[in-house]
């Protein structure tokens, strides 16, 4: 196991406060850092339990006896979430009072594991209540400006998404691996989310899961430890998972490669009787090898933050991530339409011959290229977040019609009205397909045919889009939405729910989710426009 060393003497910023140390530190590097997000975190902005007290309080609802389970796990945290689990599993298929729990979530019941996953992210969506202290609100106003190329995070809940808005999510150790992950404006969540029960990484099996793919994950996140320097925020040095990680991470290292993380990881601990901040040089060692880092110890997570916040970059991390996966997206195509160019600045080649286009100082002429190739993902993200700075007339007559070409949920209706304010927009010039698209009515994105119970149960429905969306799963919410009544329908209802479901909607695993996700961007498209247009 990695033990920690301390270097005697060698204390940093001892004329400097923390903030002012971590920040010189990190304008060594020529990459803004990566953070790695733990419990703490959690515990401190959200009033959640640490995961012994976790264990203990979902005995505590569940009528568990925790002291006689504690005892026969003899101390190993994943086994008494598995004692936990096995018990729970009888009592959740057989009470009365699992009845609602039964109805929402049988479907997904899988093992006997699955009901202590499912009561769990019940509980912490009940439970997770942002703190009412004004020092703290104060932190993560400063927490939201903190300049980072992405985030790693072992963490359950939604804190980190409300943090970073529109930053694509990813779930679980499979996420990471075998997505194409562009390293920029992305969170990882390595042990599961609690809008997905199910990944959750909780028992015994799961860390075993865990463990066996270890090695994938840490060439995976050996990426950003070479490239960025990384802040550990809400760990200690001590954690196993942490130090199981960096472990993996160094045993695919040589001695030379090792030598290059030196100082890379920053590990920042908060300690309430800590009168004097500490930025301070130690040694993680492991099997004979030693590797520098830094842990910063403090009483005000206010300055860390303020340090974070102050880091360089050149562009924005989520315009960094659009420009990645375009240039992802062309190298690796296979379609020989596709053509990359390269051309000095005074070139005279037409733009019509060239499909992509980026550059420092890009002529006009070509600005609109790029337009052709536009994702629906960029314009659903720019409708919900409007934070891709899209100019609608281009939309309207160069990338609509591409995509109407083989997509049917395309929103249209914000960038024809917006492209009707631009100087040399025409209406009537439209693209047939953008016209017939822009007729649609509300009706035309909901469903009356159809039979079964739950089918039944959305048609009848008194409520509206929120009340359903909040009475089951994600995934049922998306597969029966669009049998409700029209007038269970607010658009601002479905804007926090997009808002909110947004990453991991349109990652999600299922096809036929992501085209319901589509399906209601388009909804949301119509009730927005009618919205402004009432206005």
């Amino acid at each position: 196991m990695l033990q920690q060393v301390n270097c005697a003497g060698e204390l940093l910023g001892a004329c400097m406060s923390l903030g002012e140390s971590l920040l010189g530190h990190l304008k060594k590097f020529p990459s803004p850092p990566y953070l790695f997000i733990g419990s703490g975190i959690s515990r401190r902005y959200l009033n959640l339990e640490d995961w012994p007290g976790l264990l203990k309080k979902l005995c505590e609802i569940h009528e568990l006896d925790h002291g006689y389970l504690s005892t026969e796990a003899a101390g190993d945290l994943p086994q008494l979430a598995t004692l936990v689990a096995q018990t729970l599993q009888p009592k959740w298929w057989k009470e009365d009072r699992y009845k609602d729990s039964r109805e929402k979530y049988a479907a997904i019941a899988v093992d006997k594991e699955s009901a202590l996953k499912i009561e769990t992210a019940i509980y912490l969506k009940s439970a997770a209540k942002l703190t009412n202290d004004a020092g703290l609100l104060a932190e993560l106003e400063l927490f939201k400006k903190v300049v980072a190329d992405g985030v790693v995070t072992t963490n359950w809940d939604n804190l980190i998404e409300t943090l970073f808005p529109g930053q694509t999510v990813y779930v679980g150790q499979e996420g990471l691996i075998f997505s194409q992950i562009q390293g920029i404006a992305e969170i990882y969540k390595i042990h599961g989310t609690q809008d997905d029960p199910l990944s959750l990484v909780f028992t015994a099996n799961d860390y075993s899961v865990f463990q066996q793919k270890n090695p994938y994950l840490a060439s995976k996140l050996l990426t950003f430890f070479v490239e960025n320097p990384v802040v550990f925020l809400g760990y200690s040095l001590a954690d196993k998972n942490i130090l199981r990680i960096i472990h993996s991470i160094l045993d695919g290292l040589s001695n030379e490669n090792v030598n290059k993380l030196a100082d890379r990881l920053v590990f920042i601990q908060w300690d309430p009787k800590c009168e004097n901040s500490r930025f301070e040089r130690t040694i993680l060692s492991h099997d004979g090898r030693s590797l520098p880092v830094y842990q910063g110890t403090t009483s005000s997570m206010a300055e860390v933050y303020e340090a974070l916040g102050k880091v360089k970059r050149q562009i924005p991390a989520k315009l960094l991530r659009l420009l990645k996966q375009q240039v992802y997206q062309l190298v690796h195509s296979t379609d020989p339409a596709d053509r990359l160019y390269v051309q000095d600045i005074n070139d005279e080649t037409p733009p019509d011959k060239i499909e992509f286009a980026m550059g420092v100082g890009l002529l006009a002429k070509l600005r609109d290229v790029g337009y052709v190739a536009i994702s629906r993902e960029i314009l659903a993200r720019d409708l919900v977040f409007n934070d891709q700075g899209l100019n609608a007339k281009t939309v309207v007559e160069k990338s609509l019609p591409e995509l109407l070409k083989s997509a049917k949920y395309v929103p249209v209706l914000r960038y024809i009205r917006l492209a009707k304010s631009i100087d040399g927009f025409v209406p009537d010039l439209m693209d047939g397909r953008v016209v017939k698209a822009a007729s649609r009515t509300l009706e035309a994105y909901l469903k009356k045919n159809g039979s079964g119970k739950l089918i039944e149960s959305a048609k009848k429905f008194k409520g509206d889009f929120l009340a359903f969306s909040e009475k089951d799963t994600i995934e049922r919410t998306m597969a029966y939405w669009y049998y409700l009544p029209e007038i269970a329908f607010q658009v601002d209802q479905v804007e926090n729910f997009l808002k909110e479901k947004f990453d991991l909607l349109i990652n999600h695993p299922n096809p036929n989710i992501r085209t319901s996700f589509s399906r209601l961007i388009s909804v949301y498209d119509y009730l927005k426009d009618a919205q402004e247009a009432a206005k």
